[in-house]
């Protein structure tokens, strides 16, 4: 455990492993997006095909908003700072709401397929336990 330099208070595995996971995460869904949306990489299906097709602006700006939110909450949970909460809150509940909206909307679930689908449930997963964990950080007296 490494001690933060201004009170004491200690940042355990569990932060250091979080902000690696985001920080990678944010950064591979950028890139893949990236590499997508160039047409670098080619898309396999015609139901991914559609789904990218039927991407807006918004949808696009949102998904960044979404990873800069992500990796601000990894960076605000290493310096301990309780706004990590926010950050993290704020990414689970846009990317919720926009996955809801591409089910609706765009076929979202049929370019995923199966092992895809499971993937992203996970995700949701995490990412709900994140923002559980560190509001008991904040409830501890670690975040400030």
């Amino acid at each position: 455990m490494e001690r933060s330099p201004a009170s004491g208070r200690r940042r355990n595995g569990w932060i250091w492993l979080i902000t690696i996971f985001y920080t990678m995460s944010v950064g591979w869904t950028l890139l893949s997006f990236s590499l997508i949306l160039s047409g670098s990489i080619p898309i396999k299906t015609a139901a991914q095909r559609a789904y990218f097709e039927a991407l807006s602006s918004a949808d696009i700006l949102l998904t960044v908003l979404i990873g800069v939110a992500n990796f601000s909450g990894a960076l605000a949970l290493f310096l301990l700072r309780r706004v990590a909460f926010c950050l993290f809150l704020v990414a689970f509940a846009t990317t919720t709401l926009l996955s809801l909206w591409h089910i609706a909307t765009t076929g979202w679930i049929h370019a995923l397929g199966g092992a895809d689908f499971v993937g992203a449930i996970s995700g949701y997963g995490i990412a709900a336990v994140v923002c559980v964990y560190s509001w008991k950080l904040i409830k501890k007296g670690t975040l400030v």
